[in-house]
């Protein structure tokens, strides 16, 4: 289309320049006439292919620079698809990672929620009745011995071991111990109620005199956390021989405690 513009120019101009020529020129001879009609024509030829060029170089300059248009066009579109591209991506990967954070957290509320609920339930659970009786200790009394009452009287709650002679508390609360001793004449016995390895209270049986025999009894108090062990403990001995005396049908040797409120 260019092209024909410049074409359709050319011919107008010259077709004006003749008439000018035609117009403005004085008459003069016929050859004088032809020779300066053609040296205007040549110089108007000159002009015209100089403005061809001109015109076709500035053709050539616009479609440059169109067609650096374009591939710049196109190089910004694929750029801009490729961030696009690249942003939903790490969208994409930090949502994900943002919902496992979230799901491992959730995990871990729902773990630390049931924990809580299963200790809820355990402190608000009643505690069951803890008493128990034994009697018939397994051996005379000697210096750093456990006692151990080896009949059951009465276990409700099964926390008194028979084999060991340990009281194992099932709920951490108050508790009571009583144990009784029935010593023969001349004996001498230091003993401590324990908890947990510890004394939380001293005794000693001291039976006076020569003949028969007597039975003392020991009461004592104390807190016990839960799965702590109490038993009695012989501190020392200084008597020999046969220190406890045993009747099934008169006289016991017990030992004895009882659950009294949760903490």
């Amino acid at each position: 289309m260019l092209k024909m513009f410049t074409n359709v120019f050319t011919a107008s101009f010259i077709v004006l320049v003749i008439f000018h020529i035609c117009v403005s020129e004085p008459h003069c001879s016929k050859f004088h006439y032809e020779e300066k009609l053609l040296e205007k024509m040549i110089r108007l030829e000159i002009s015209v292919e100089a403005m061809k060029k001109e015109i076709e170089e500035s053709r050539n300059q616009v479609t440059t620079t169109l067609g650096n248009l374009q591939t710049e066009r196109n190089t910004w579109k694929e750029t801009l698809l490729t961030m696009k591209d690249a942003s939903i991506t790490g969208l994409d990967t930090a949502i994900q990672e943002a919902k496992t954070q979230v799901q491992e957290e959730l995990n871990v509320l729902a773990a630390e929620k049931e924990r809580w609920n299963k200790e809820l339930k355990e402190c608000e659970k009643i505690p069951e009745v803890v008493l128990f009786s034994a009697r018939l200790p397994k051996q005379t009394p000697a210096s750093g011995q456990t006692m151990v009452f080896t009949e059951i009287i009465l276990n409700k709650g099964d926390a008194y071991n028979k084999e060991n002679g340990v009281f194992t508390a099932p709920y951490t609360g108050v508790y009571t111990f009583t144990v009784q001793f029935c010593a023969y004449p001349g004996k001498l016995v230091d003993f401590a109620f324990m908890a947990n390895d510890k004394p939380f209270k001293k005794s000693r049986i001291q039976k006076h005199g020569t003949s028969y025999f007597s039975c003392y009894s020991f009461d004592a108090m104390t807190i016990v956390n839960k799965n702590e062990n109490v038993k009695i403990k012989i501190i020392s001995c200084s008597s020999s021989g046969t220190i406890l005396h045993e009747s099934g049908s008169n006289y016991w040797n017990t030992f004895s405690g009882s659950f009294i409120q949760a903490l």
